[in-house]
């Protein structure tokens, strides 16, 4: 009890409560929260688990009769114990903030490489960007054939998508993590071409639908299919309309029966060389 008391004006002269004498105070800042997040995230587990993650076919569709989303702004993306978030912005007509995002379907192409995010927005403000994530390799934005436009995320792992959007300002989010199943296929990229259909390595009809996206000089790309040293199929086909992105273009040819080569791209009017990617596939 002694102990006690002493203990009790040692403490009372140090906050100046004894004898009159001002002292000053030094006020500790409380204990760290023990309350635990709502949504904890296990290292290495992937995001969040709210909401289901899908990781083939469609991701989600959500129309929007009304909206002031014209151009597709800023994609942003940020890491965080095994899952990847990306963030795309919509901007009004005038490039300022918009409140409503666009009519969105979300997808996986059949090969799973793929997951494409269509958007009724006509403008951009980027064309393409290399990522370079865990997942993700680049991103292409797109001025699609029949309206609107769209995003390519072309992963580099297998993975799992699930998709929401906001309002004011409207952006879209779409959070990746690790998927199980590997890809069926892979799209060829060259600097001026990329084809997502057929992949290298596919098997397939003898009438093919050739599509993809491009930026030509000429608004068109040149599709030639050989079988050994015979070409056998040629095409030329217009590409989606756009002076500030890649544009979109989708056509079918039809081959002979046995192995064949697709290039796609375009000529060198200087010299009639050729500049574009090849994909070599089966047909039955």
């Amino acid at each position: 009890m002694r102990a006690y008391l002493v203990l009790l004006v040692a403490l009372l002269t140090a906050c100046g409560s004894i004898g009159g004498v001002a002292s000053s105070t030094t006020v500790l800042p409380p204990p760290p929260s023990t309350t635990k997040p709502e949504t904890p995230v296990d290292p290495g587990l992937g995001c969040p688990q709210i909401g289901d993650f899908v990781d083939r076919g469609r991701v989600m569709r959500q129309d929007q009769p009304e909206s002031d989303t014209a151009i597709v702004g800023l994609i942003a993306w940020e890491l965080s114990q095994g899952c990847e978030r990306f963030v795309i912005e919509f901007e009004t007509t005038e490039g300022a903030p918009a409140t409503t995002p666009p009519s969105v379907i979300v997808e996986f192409l059949e090969t799973r490489q793929v997951i494409r995010i269509h958007l009724n927005a006509d403008r951009t403000v980027i064309t393409d960007q290399i990522v370079e994530t865990d997942l993700v390799d680049r991103l292409f934005v797109v001025r699609a054939l029949d309206t609107g436009s769209f995003v390519d995320l072309h992963l580099r792992l297998p993975a799992q998508a699930r998709v929401r959007v906001s309002n004011s300002p409207a952006r879209l989010i779409i959070e990746l993590q690790a998927g199980l199943e590997d890809f069926a296929g892979q799209a060829a990229v060259s600097d001026a071409s990329v084809v997502t259909n057929p992949f290298d390595g596919a098997e397939g009809p003898t009438n093919i639908e050739v599509s993809g996206y491009a930026r030509t000089a000429e608004g068109s790309v040149l599709i030639i299919a050989t079988s050994g040293d015979q070409v056998v199929a040629d095409a030329t086909t217009d590409v989606a309309e756009s002076e500030e992105t890649w544009g979109e273009f989708k056509t079918r040819i039809d081959v002979p029966s046995g192995e064949t080569s697709i290039f796609v791209g375009e000529e060198d009017p200087s010299d009639g060389s050729l500049a574009g990617v090849t994909v070599k596939m089966l047909n039955r």
